[in-house]
């Protein structure tokens, strides 16, 4: 697991984060809370949600510490089956999002423009953080057969690294806005790990898979 912003260890925070907050409403809250759990281990960290730091870049989180010239981008995805209930008297009803394949594309975008980022800038890392209730994610299918969104799962143990595009029978409608190719620079190896557990239900498991992009 990474540090972030040369201070906050990943392995350290993300167990504080399931205490405190289990499931979450949505991407945006999951972000919100990783960014104030980070602060609350080191008050002296600076944190920016929503950034433009250049011309057409967006970034969900940026934790920076000047003080160690030390800066990390974050990435925080949320993906979700559907699952409602009661959890610290706080009550949820989370949506069956689906589209496995668009949002795995989605995905290993992200981890690519992670990559370009923070290239060539020493003190700079980037930190990607999906947690899921949904299965599809990290439990391979058994068939066997070659699939056209092949290059972008996220199974356990899947290597992600290369050219990664989609198979010539895809059709436009599924991957509208998401044909191109994305050139990955590093060799990322996927885990996951459990998270959280809200209730005996399939869905009410969460888990966890965290990568580090360095320059």
């Amino acid at each position: 697991m990474s540090v972030m912003a040369g201070s906050v260890e990943l392995d350290v925070l993300i167990p504080r984060l399931g205490q405190k907050r289990p499931v979450f409403h949505s991407e945006a809250d999951f972000q919100h809370a990783l960014a104030w759990e980070a602060h609350q281990i080191d008050p002296e960290l600076q944190i920016r949600l929503e950034t433009h730091p250049e011309p057409n870049v967006r970034l969900d989180l940026l934790l920076t510490h000047p003080d160690l010239r030390a800066y990390t981008v974050v990435e925080p995805k949320y993906l979700t089956a559907l699952w409602s209930g009661l959890v610290n008297g706080e009550q949820f009803a989370l949506k069956n999002q689906g589209a496995q394949d668009v949002r795995a594309y989605d995905i290993v975008k992200d981890i690519g423009r992670l990559e370009r980022f923070v290239a060539g800038k020493p003190g700079w890392n980037g930190t990607f953080i999906a947690i899921s209730n949904d299965p599809a994610y990290w439990r391979p299918v058994t068939h066997g057969r070659a699939t056209n969104a092949a290059a972008f799962r996220l199974y356990e143990g899947i290597t992600l690294s290369g050219t990664r595009s989609s198979g010539p029978n895809t059709r436009a409608g599924t991957m509208r806005n998401r044909e191109a190719p994305i050139e990955l620079r590093g060799v990322h190896r996927l885990r996951w790990r459990d998270y959280s557990r809200v209730d005996a239900t399939p869905s009410g498991a969460f888990r966890l898979m965290a990568l580090e992009v360095r320059p």
